[in-house]
């Protein structure tokens, strides 16, 4: 007699074999799909670095601003607000949408960060730039923001440009102050931060490598601003807290992870600063 069919002992035994397939074979494949990410990433922060460096061929080998509070042509009406380097390296980008991370869409929400400061042509972005490297300038006179300024960085200045952190994935907190210490590091990718730097090249660094970058470049023991450096544990540029909380990667927790200018703890991590000169982070000098 034929037998049609499978029995039911049969039937579940296909159906366990495909579920351990299953298992085995979907972390394979977020794997894979984090890893065109990050490859994407990458690429992304290439191409802001490339959109830097032609910039800085246009303006006296100088970096841009990473923000600045005066009258914004990028938004029709003109009107005064907070103009970033994102808006000044757009017109030598062939569009926006490599401001974010495949990894972190939407992304950080300028505008609604900066409020009625926001006076830009994108909204959305995934990167954070070395403040210390950019610098910023509030020194405007109808500025709403504590007037202080950090100069830019001239790119013949720079002692180490292989070394020196240009922008990184990271997280801006919410309601905070425009300070370096809020603007952290995020490791989104397998627990890693795709950088780039100031000679153009862009690479993925895990969390707690970070204090390795420029580690032979020791911060000086007074700042430009003729101040003790406000960071630099074991007096290195770049750094990463590692204990008490370890790794957070997630919005909600970078939030609310305590980052500090000053004091035992500090910032949580610190991208900001240049290898070899006086600038640790923004450093806040008085307005002229």
């Amino acid at each position: 007699m034929n037998r049609k069919g499978f029995t039911l002992i049969e039937l579940l035994v296909v159906i366990a074999i495909i579920a351990i397939l299953a298992a085995i074979l979907f972390p394979v494949f977020a794997q894979a799909r984090e890893s065109a990410r990050q490859t994407q990433c990458t690429s992304n922060q290439k191409q802001l670095a490339t959109g830097v460096m032609m910039y800085i061929q246009d303006y006296d080998e100088n970096y841009p601003l990473s923000a600045y509070f005066g009258m914004s042509n990028y938004v029709t009406p003109a009107r005064n607000g907070v103009i970033v380097v994102y808006d000044m390296i757009s017109p030598y980008l062939k569009n926006t949408e490599i401001f974010v991370c495949p990894s972190y869409r939407p992304g950080i929400d300028w505008q609604a960060r900066l409020g009625n400061l926001y006076a830009s042509n994108f909204r959305y972005v995934g990167y954070i730039p070395n403040l210390g490297l950019f610098g910023e300038n509030f020194c405007h006179p109808s500025s709403p923001l504590p007037r202080a300024y950090t100069p830019a960085t001239a790119q013949a200045a720079m002692d180490k440009p292989v070394d020196t952190i240009m922008f990184f994935d990271g997280y801006f907190k919410s309601g905070a102050p425009l300070e370096f210490n809020n603007f952290l590091a995020m490791a989104r990718h397998k627990e890693g931060v795709v950088i780039n730097f100031g000679d153009g090249h862009a690479k993925w660094f895990r969390w707690n490598a970070i204090p390795n970058i420029a580690s032979d470049t020791r911060t000086p023991s007074t700042a430009i601003n003729n101040a003790a450096p406000r960071v630099g544990a074991n007096g290195l540029y770049y750094n990463w807290r590692q204990t008490p909380e370890g790794l957070l990667t997630s919005d909600g927790a970078l939030q609310a992870v305590s980052s500090t200018t000053t004091g035992v703890t500090g910032p949580y991590n610190d991208l900001h600063g240049v290898p070899g000169t006086g600038v640790t982070d923004s450093e806040n000098l008085v307005c002229p």
